[in-house]
């Protein structure tokens, strides 16, 4: 009988493999590589979090009740899903949890590229294989447990997949101590503590408004600049737990319909900055150089006034001095 993974990588027929490759950018070598990875790693984290009761509770929720359909549909809907945004990195987190950052992250660097979209679309995969093979064999949850940790742990003890299963262990290592991280802050200041950067953003941003293109361009620059920090530090720093999926735009847009007023914002900067100090103190020098960045990119990244792209201002004087209050903010 076939096990999981085996279901699994059946679903990735050649014209599948490219078609992700061309959706995402990839060689089909690193396709196939990073979804042979990815699809290990999420059953090796399913598997962990099914055996306690609530963790169980927890997976049933989340599988898929549609179990049928074609393999291409599938992929073709992972895909669409993954260009808008849409419900497959919802899923990601909610089944791998606050350390899926640096998991992506720690699997990314032994690779030597982004598995992240992969295993976003890995999750769905496996979820809906385990959710046919718990229909299809009649299991309650129990049963789904017990075959989770039987297939993870024969699928690691197998010579034949030690490359594998060292950095499905690491990466698991790594998102262990990525939610120990987490935990030490409350909801309250980690959602203070991520708004921070979108804040010095939004601050330059208004200061000297551009239109909806260059509202683009400014995000996009701020994201590059978190993109920096995030490679150059580990997976499991805070900058690697918090931000490993960048700055969204929909924490910009939260923002935007507040509207809230320079002093506000520069305290959004101010709390972000005094949390980290005091709940992850040896990180607080990579996330203010972060902020930073992050805010002085988005300045820079249009021209202001000008015609035709030609003359124009890089940094106008009130981003100039958006980009001062900032720093003193952040101290």
């Amino acid at each position: 009988m076939a096990g999981l993974l085996d279901s699994v990588g059946g679903l990735l027929t050649p014209d599948n493999i490219g078609a992700i490759g061309k959706a995402l950018g990839m060689d089909s070598s690193q396709v196939q590589q990073g979804m042979k990875v990815a699809e290990a790693t999420v059953l090796g984290s399913v598997s962990k979090t099914a055996q306690t009761p609530a963790g169980m509770e927890s997976l049933t929720k989340l599988m898929p009740q549609d179990t049928g359909g074609s393999p291409t549909d599938m992929i073709g809907g992972l895909l669409g899903s993954l260009s808008g945004g849409g419900t497959s990195a919802d899923m990601m987190n909610n089944v791998m949890g606050g350390g899926v950052n640096a998991i992506s992250g720690t699997l990314s660097q032994s690779l030597g590229f982004d598995i992240k979209p992969l295993l976003t679309m890995a999750v769905p995969m496996v979820m809906g294989v385990i959710a046919k093979t718990a229909k299809s064999q009649n299991l309650n949850s129990a049963g789904v447990s017990k075959l989770l940790k039987d297939e993870s742990q024969a699928y690691l003890a197998d010579p034949a997949n030690k490359q594998v299963s060292d950095m499905v262990q690491s990466s698991l290592k790594a998102g262990d101590d990525a939610l120990a991280l987490k935990q030490k802050f409350s909801d309250a200041d980690w959602m203070k503590m991520r708004m921070a950067p979108m804040a010095a953003v939004y601050l330059v941003g208004t200061a000297s408004p551009s239109n909806e293109s260059g509202q683009r361009e400014e995000l996009a620059a701020a994201a590059g600049a978190v993109g920096s920090a995030i490679k150059s530090a580990s997976p499991t720093s805070l900058i690697g737990t918090a931000f490993g999926g960048g700055l969204t735009k929909n924490e910009l847009e939260i923002l935007a319909k507040d509207a809230p007023p320079r002093e506000r914002l520069l305290g959004v900067i101010k709390e972000g900055v005094a949390t980290v100090q005091t709940t992850s103190p040896a990180d607080t020098p990579s996330y203010k150089a972060m902020i930073l960045d992050a805010a002085q990119k988005a300045a820079e990244a249009t021209k202001e006034g000008g015609f035709l792209g030609i003359g124009g201002t890089r940094v106008t004087k009130e981003e100039q001095q958006a980009l001062d209050d900032i720093r003193a903010a952040v101290g």
